[in-house]
């Protein structure tokens, strides 16, 4: 059979392991750069593996909590403008509502052929005068356009013959006298006003004097020359006539003259009253207050509303009829569609204006309770926990920067806007930017605890690698600790059994070796196990007051002839009178021996040893110093840890298990007492270990 050529590869030798071997290829032997290639590795590994758990995560982290702050405070802008949005057509609804009722109440008031003259405040409540016009745009109802205030009541005041009759008329002069003083003073007076009212008086004068046939000639002559006469107060003549004679009926006959009051104020009502004359209103409620004891008190009432809406759009006309005459003489070709209302602003009235037929009905609001209406309206379709604001802006006003919406009040209010801005905008930006910096502190805390929590996993990693490391070591270190003694015990205990030791001396120097490596080795198993006892929690310890000087005197004696120290100047100095300290004897002696062995291992066999004890702090001390290799500052801290055995070559050559100075530290601090060390490189090093002194009481017995 044809052979077959089987390659065999390490799966350590892949092509990348191989690259970074290659190009550490200066940095010494083969065998370390595929050392150094293999850790690169791992390294690398961590860090991608570093990367992808944290680095990214967090990166993510970072940019969806920006955009989170950036879609949060778009979120509360766009809440605002939602807000503003709504605000503005809850307004806008709730304002067209009035105005639309209104034009449909005008409407379905002319197609049921009602007029919607009277009672306009039912139409609206703002509603001050309620015109007609006809198509030259005259004022055709419920008023007519008076002549304006004529200057009669000037002569009516200063005349002398007026004057002389009026005043014999008020003395009680002779009837027939004064009656012929008003007779003079008509035929002298220049103006009709004046003249009829001079013949009223006399009418009146006579009428009073029994002469009713010559009284009720001039009241005629009045009707039929004088009727629509105004005298110089504004009162119609004819009305004045009525008025009179109704009221004497009334004194003598009291049914008819009620009758003859109740038509003369259906009659005043029926007929358009003059713009800038009070007179017929005046003549209304003359005649009202004496029916009043005697009509029904709801027509009385019904009746006094109407005049009062009456004289009260009679004023607001004699107001308001020059802005109308104005808007109507810019708006010639006033373009209104049957039925439609169209709305112009004035100064002090808001003007619907409609055609139906040939008439052109204008209505004029109150535009100041108008406005007022509005900003009630505004303020409360926004509440008062809202974010927005509302305000009125008038004609060729601009909105204030930062204005979220704005609605235009055409066609009612033209020019009007209302607008929406936030309520308060430094508040606004203020809570923003309080938003976005606690969004990112919660970014940057998160990303802090992520880096906290990647540190302390590398630093938990590392201290596990180490201590992986160190065990490693230590295995290693025991395996070749033990293997020393008892390869030594093996040698010696063959060359007896071979008989290869010649002399007696020979021989006992074999057995004085097992011995000797015997004891080492047992004094490496008693470490090994109490340390394993430590780990495990079980180890325990009898403290008994006794003589600790003794103690110690007794673990030199045991440990000066090993093989360490055997060859040694060791200088031993015990103190006096020390106290009496509770402790465990064979844990101290372990102390001293570990401490002993220690300063031997790591100092020249030239150097010399010493231990002494003494009385410190209401305790006793023990100080084991010697002149070796010392130990370095950033090694100090650690030297009491399980496997630590530091990082100098000089301290890796020699041999050792890392644990004594663990198992020292325990004892010590089970005893609780203390250790301390002072060393500097090249110098040598001092550890010193503190026991307390008995108090007589109880002795402990701490555990592990």
């Amino acid at each position: 059979m044809p052979s077959m050529a089987v390659k065999r590869t390490d799966p350590n030798q892949s092509q990348f392991v191989r690259f970074l071997r290659w190009t550490m290829r200066g940095r010494g032997s083969q065998v370390k750069a595929m050392e150094d290639a293999l850790r690169l590795r791992r390294s690398l590994k961590i860090i991608v593996l570093g990367s992808a758990m944290i680095l990214m995560p967090s990166m993510l982290l970072a940019y969806f909590g920006i955009s989170s702050i950036q879609g949060e405070e778009l979120a509360v802008i766009d809440d605002v403008k939602n807000q503003a949005e709504g605000a503005a057509d809850s307004f806008l609804v709730q304002y067209e509502r009035g105005f639309t009722a209104f034009e449909e109440a005008v409407i379905d008031r002319l197609e049921a052929g009602r007029s919607p003259l009277e009672v306009p405040q039912e139409l609206h409540p703002n509603v001050l005068v309620a015109l007609k016009l006809d198509t030259n745009l005259a004022v055709k109802a419920p008023f007519y356009r008076g002549f304006q205030r004529p200057v009669e009541p000037i002569e009516y005041l200063f005349d002398a013959g007026i004057q002389r009759a009026m005043s014999a008329d008020r003395r009680g002069e002779d009837a027939a006298i004064v009656s012929r003083l008003y007779s003079r003073a008509a035929r002298n007076s220049v103006s009709p006003q004046t003249r009829s009212r001079m013949i009223f008086d006399r009418a009146r004068l006579l009428e009073e004097n029994g002469r009713t046939v010559d009284a009720s000639g001039l009241f005629d002559d009045i009707r039929r020359l004088y009727g629509d006469v105004r005298d110089p107060w504004g009162f119609r003549m004819a009305d004045l006539v009525d008025l009179y004679l109704a009221e004497r009926q009334l004194g003598q006959d009291l049914m008819p003259g009620a009758n003859a009051l109740r038509d003369l104020v259906a009659r005043v009502m029926d007929r358009r009253w003059a713009i800038g004359r009070g007179g017929e209103g005046a003549v209304a409620r003359r005649a009202l207050s004496q029916l009043e004891p005697l009509a029904d008190s709801e027509w009385v009432a019904a009746t006094r509303e109407r005049i009062d809406d009456r004289m009260r759009m009679l004023y607001w006309a004699e107001q308001l009829l020059p802005e109308l005459d104005g808007i109507l003489a810019g708006q010639r070709n006033l373009s209104v569609d049957q039925g439609k209302m169209r709305w112009i602003s004035g100064d002090r009235g808001l003007w619907a204006l409609t055609w139906w037929g040939e008439d052109l009905y204008a209505f004029g609001l109150d535009q100041d309770t108008v406005l007022q209406d509005a900003r009630r309206l505004a303020s409360t379709v926004v509440p008062s926990a809202s974010s927005v604001r509302a305000d009125l802006l008038r004609p060729g006003s601009e909105a204030s920067e930062g204005a979220l919406t704005r609605r235009s009040l055409v066609p009612w209010l033209t020019g009007w806007s209302m607008v929406l801005a936030p309520r308060d905008a430094v508040a606004l930006a203020e809570d923003l930017r309080q938003r976005r910096n606690r969004r990112i502190g919660i970014i940057v805390l998160a990303i802090s605890m992520i880096g906290v929590g990647a540190l302390a996993t590398v630093r938990l990693v590392g201290t596990e690698l180490d201590s992986a490391r160190m065990k490693a070591d230590f295995a290693a270190n025991v395996s070749h600790e033990l293997r020393s003694p008892i390869t030594q015990i093996r040698l010696k205990a063959e060359s007896l059994m071979l008989g290869l030791s010649d002399t007696e001396e020979e021989r006992q120097s074999d057995y004085y070796a097992i011995v000797r490596e015997s004891e080492r080795l047992s004094r490496l198993v008693d470490n090994v196990l109490d340390f394993s006892a430590i780990e495990r929690g079980a180890k325990t310890y009898a403290l008994i007051p006794g003589d600790l000087g003794a103690t110690v005197q007794a673990a030199v004696e045991a440990v000066e002839t090993s093989a360490e120290l055997v060859e040694r100047d060791l200088y031993v100095r015990i103190g006096r009178a020390l106290p009496t300290v509770a402790h465990d004897v064979d844990a101290i002696a372990q102390c001293v021996i570990n401490l002993l062995s220690n300063a031997a291992k790591y100092s020249d066999e030239s150097k010399p040893i010493r231990l002494e004890m003494e009385r410190e702090k209401d305790g006793v001390a023990i100080r084991v110093t010697d002149e070796g290799i010392g130990i370095p500052e950033e090694d100090v801290q650690q030297i009491f840890e399980p496997f630590f055995r530091g990082g100098d070559a000089s301290v890796r050559r020699r041999k050792g298990t890392g644990i004594g100075l663990a198992i020292t530290f325990y004892i010590v601090s089970a005893h609780k007492g203390a250790v301390d060390v002072v060393s500097s490189p090249g110098e040598g090093s001092t550890f010193s270990l503190w026991f307390p002194s008995w108090n007589g009481g109880l002795a402990d017995r701490p555990g592990a």
